[in-house]
Parts: C-alpha cells; structure tokens; sequence
C-alpha cells in the first residue's frame, strides 16, 4: 500500500548487514534488541558513510521509564522519534510515511495516565470488560444518537491496549486499538474532549480513524468514572458522540451530553454490580 521494501531483522548483526547492503531510508528499532541496544546500532549505521548520515530513525520502548531513560541517555535520536508500547501497525506505518516525507505526523497519541496501573486495576474489578451491548446502556446510546443527531453513539471502556465499544449505535466494531481511539485522550485528559474537526486537529488529523473507515470528522466525549475497591475513583472509560461531518457543540448540548453521561454511568454501575455478584457466585450476569 505504501510502496515500501521492508526487511525485518531479529539481531544486532542481522540489522547492521541488511543496512551497510540496503542503505535505508529510516530504520524502526526495539530500545532492546538481542545483542544490543537502539541506541549503539543507530551510532554504527551512522558511521557507515553518508548515507548514514541521513538515515532516520524510529525506537519503540518497553514502558514509560525506558522511554525516559533512553531519551535522557541518547542525543542522536530526537525526542519525537522515540514511541512507547503498546503501539500499533497503523500507527507505526503512519509515522513512517510522515518521516519519510519529512512531514509531521497529525496523529498524537494519548498519553498514559500517571494511576494507570490502578485504573486498569479499577477496570478489571468493575467485571465489565466481557460484557456485551447490555440494553440498559444500549437504550440510553440510541437515545444520545437519535437526540444529537450523530453518526453513532458509544460507551467505551479503555483496557491496555486496546477501548471496547461494550455498547455502541452506529458503528460495528467492538474493539479499537487504544493508540487510535479518540476515548483514550477523555482517559488521558481527564476532561470532556471536543473535536469539532478531526482534520483541523493535530492530534487526529492522520488518524486511520479519520483519513480511512469510518470517516470521523466529529468527536465530543464525557469521561466515566468507576469507584474501586480501594476507594478511589478512577476514569475507565468514555461516553461519547461521533460523526462523519464537523459539527458545533453549544452549552446546552454539553449539559445534554452531560445527563446522559451520568444516566450512563448509574447504568454502568448496576450492570457491573451484578456482573460482580455473579463472578463471586461463579455465573455469567448476562
């Protein structure tokens, strides 16, 4: 689709034999790699001629603090060439393309939230990550899509790398990739997000999401909390508006999308109690 000649390597001496035969463009790295580091390979492919000079380069960390860490550590590699798993294809071919092009790449993943272990922990306690379009929360989305007139209405619910559409009017999947899903930054920000033009927006500009199905042009999301076992409440998920077209958003309708919301998370809440009750008795809820 690209037009790319992509070679794959698993080790150090693989990678520096297919570069000084190849002389590539860009080059995508592990920050870990069998016999070394991104960083000391990145240093050899430069001093393998001139070509080498102006290869450019991608590094994909383990975690947050790898990430960090190699930063701080490398001045060979700029700051926004560095990426932190999980990540995924689509993202990466994007970033390519845009670094071969020598163009920013519009696309800006969500950050990961500072509490996200204990998020994730407040997830899986809530019991609702295999729950399936259950008809209270599929009533109260039809209701949001056919009020605000969008393409589709969803609650969604942001695991580690991927969100889940646990009820959704207007659009067929269930599960999108957490680094394509515009739910993720309502998680990272911890606010109501609004995009009233995905193409204007830097952040989603060259999402698949947009420039490919389903066509998003429009997003408004209210953040979902969930209380867990330690007392705190934690942001799980979203409730959300989406559409084909650009739209405006005015006051009222953010305190209709804002009811709605909270009718939502009621609803959530009395469906994941049950579906709790029924794990402690070893029986599906629904």
């Amino acid at each position: 689709k690209d037009k790319l000649t992509v070679k794959v390597c698993e080790d150090v001496d693989s990678i520096l034999e297919a570069c000084s035969q190849s002389n590539p463009s860009l080059v995508v790295l592990k920050q870990s790699i069998s016999g070394g580091n991104a960083v000391d390979i990145c240093l050899k492919i430069r001093e393998m001629g001139e070509w080498g000079e102006d290869t450019l380069f991608l590094v994909v960390a383990k975690n947050h603090d790898d990430l960090e860490m190699g930063r701080a550590e490398s001045n060979i590699i700029p700051k926004e060439s560095w990426l932190v798993e999980p990540v995924s294809v689509a993202y990466i071919r994007t970033r390519v393309r845009m670094s071969l092009l020598r163009a920013p790449c519009k696309w800006v993943r969500a950050s990961i939230p500072a509490n996200e272990e204990a998020r994730l922990v407040a997830l899986k306690e809530s019991c609702m990550m295999d729950v399936n379009q259950p008809e209270g929360l599929k009533r109260i989305t039809r209701v949001a899509r056919q009020l605000f007139d969008v393409g589709a209405a969803c609650f969604t619910l942001l695991a580690k790398d991927h969100v889940k559409l646990i009820s959704a009017e207007g659009l067929d999947c269930i599960n999108i990739p957490r680094d394509e899903a515009m739910c993720a930054h309502v998680v990272s920000d911890q606010d109501f997000t609004l995009v009233a033009d995905t193409l204007e927006d830097d952040r989603f500009a060259d999402n698949p999401l947009v420039q490919g199905a389903p066509y998003l042009r429009f997003y408004a999301g209210m953040p979902i909390w969930s209380k867990a076992k330690d007392g705190q409440s934690y942001i799980i998920g979203s409730f959300c508006l989406l559409d084909q077209k650009p739209r405006e958003f005015n006051t009222e309708q953010l305190r209709s999308l804002q009811d709605l919301a909270s009718l939502a998370r009621e609803e959530f809440g009395a469906i994941s109690a049950e579906a709790q009750r029924a794990r402690c008795l070893g029986v599906s809820s629904l």
